[in-house]
């Protein structure tokens, strides 16, 4: 809930303070170890990015929703091949589909920033997309999702980067949720306060990924909801299965709602033709075993959201926005 990279556009989950740092990385037009280099060069790549994303945004604002689309996909697709987190997706494709060849990673790895590029421009016009919600969205709710949805209840919406993630809140909006947005924090000032404006406007209470858990407590205890997308590595966490190898996943987030009564919802978002959306809702999530010691459930449910994440990557690998390592290095083919 992007870049060259995915970045702080979106959604991410870190529960624990300093358990992840998402996948906002430091520089998006500059390598990192020339800007490292130097403080000045730091600075001076801060302000070339600056004025790069000013002008970005000032242009995807002004071209119709179709047209920004086509040009952030192609420029994404054009320059996201050459850069860094390029061969981080290559890896995870790698290690998901072993079966693959090395040419259809290659063609799905662009694939893969063309649709970086079209989430970029969904964030920037989403305020657009929910005004023309009628012709633009359409919802598909199970019959346990819709009964949840009208009772609004405090829940974690849960969801990954996969398709039009930025897109999938729109659904808690529609049912008049109060929902909190944790976000991975932008390293440039100018960025990050583009950021911030594009979701103070549209409404979202923001909680920043490094914050802890108290924030979140505080805002499920008074009924109000969390949206997080938790389909990237943390630092720390627990090993469980995805894709058939342990990934490092951080089961926190999981964990409190199993401490504050908050219910857990997966949601996703699908790309249609023509500029439109499909956003779908699943039944709340129930633990196999409502008795068991809250880890072990939490293990469990954590392992019920991996197989949603599984199905709809498996189902759209050119649209899993995972540019950040997501399995161990000894899992690396």
């Amino acid at each position: 809930m992007a870049s060259a990279h995915r970045c702080g556009i979106g959604y991410s989950v870190q529960i624990p303070a300093g358990a992840e740092h998402g996948q906002v990385p430091e520089f998006y037009f500059v390598p990192k170890k020339l800007a490292r280099k130097a403080p000045v060069l730091v600075r001076m790549a801060q302000t070339v990015e600056a004025w790069a994303f000013r002008l970005i945004f000032w242009l995807i604002q002004s071209l119709s929703l179709e047209n920004a689309l086509r040009l952030g996909g192609f420029t994404f697709a054009l320059t996201g091949p050459r850069s860094d987190k390029a061969k981080k997706a290559h890896t995870n494709l790698a290690i998901a589909f072993p079966e693959r060849d090395e040419q259809w990673r290659k063609n799905t790895v662009k694939q893969i920033f063309r649709h970086l590029g079209y989430s970029t421009v969904e964030l920037i016009k989403l305020e657009q997309i929910w005004a023309q919600r009628e012709q633009r969205v359409e919802y598909v709710l199970e019959p346990g999702a819709r009964a949840h949805m009208e009772s609004k209840r405090a829940t974690i919406f849960i969801t990954a980067h996969v398709g039009p993630w930025q897109v999938a809140p729109l659904i808690t909006k529609e049912y008049g949720f109060t929902i909190n947005a944790i976000y991975a924090p932008e390293s440039n000032p100018t960025l990050q306060a583009l950021m911030l404006d594009l979701r103070k406007v549209f409404g979202e209470k923001l909680i920043p990924a490094d914050s802890g858990p108290r924030p979140i407590i505080r805002e499920l205890n008074a009924g109000n909801s969390i949206i997080m997308a938790m389909d990237t590595r943390p630092d720390t966490g627990k090993l469980i299965p995805f894709f058939g190898r342990d990934a490092l996943t951080n089961t926190s987030a999981v964990g409190l709602a199993l401490r504050t009564g908050a219910a857990l919802v997966v949601a996703r978002a699908e790309r249609l033709p023509n500029a439109r959306y499909r956003i779908t809702v699943y039944d709340p999530l129930v633990s196999a075993d409502p008795d068991a010691p809250v880890k072990e459930q939490a293990l469990e449910l954590t392992s019920q959201i991996h197989g949603y994440f599984e199905d709809w990557i498996s189902e759209y690998p050119e649209q899993w926005i995972c540019l950040k390592r997501r399995w161990p290095k000894a899992h690396k083919l």
